[in-house]
């Protein structure tokens, strides 16, 4: 019965030593980073103040990615940004672990006859 046993312990150790060898690796790591959008640092976004005009404010930061208008000759202009960073991580084809970081800013300004009434973050 001992002997059993044994061969048991034997046979397990042997075939995890074969799916070892067959795939090549014990471990593998990936990372992943995606980016849309452009980012507005802070000595940039502090500015963009009350009284600039969209010119300089196109200058300082380009075009946004999305107007919209409203009532009074009220604009608001929107420039986002999204970064999703992904990393994974698979041992032995057992365990695998996926870790996502996902960052999001969204810089808003609203413009009154082509002038800049208020500045925020969304």
């Amino acid at each position: 019965m001992k002997s059993s046993h044994h061969f048991r312990i034997i046979s397990l150790l042997l075939a995890g030593l074969l799916v070892m060898g067959l795939t090549g690796c014990i471990a593998t790591k990936s990372s992943n980073v995606n980016i849309a959008g452009k980012t507005i640092p802070d000595d940039v976004y502090t500015q963009i103040q009350s009284g600039k005009s969209k010119d300089f404010v196109v200058g300082l930061i380009g075009e946004p990615f999305k107007k919209t208008t409203g009532d009074a000759g009220i604009e608001v202009w929107r420039w986002n940004y999204s970064e999703t960073n992904t990393s994974a991580r698979t041992i032995m084809i057992l365990y695998v672990e996926v870790h996502r970081v996902n960052t999001t800013q969204t810089v808003a300004v609203e413009f009154k006859d082509g002038i800049v009434t208020k500045v925020w973050r969304e």
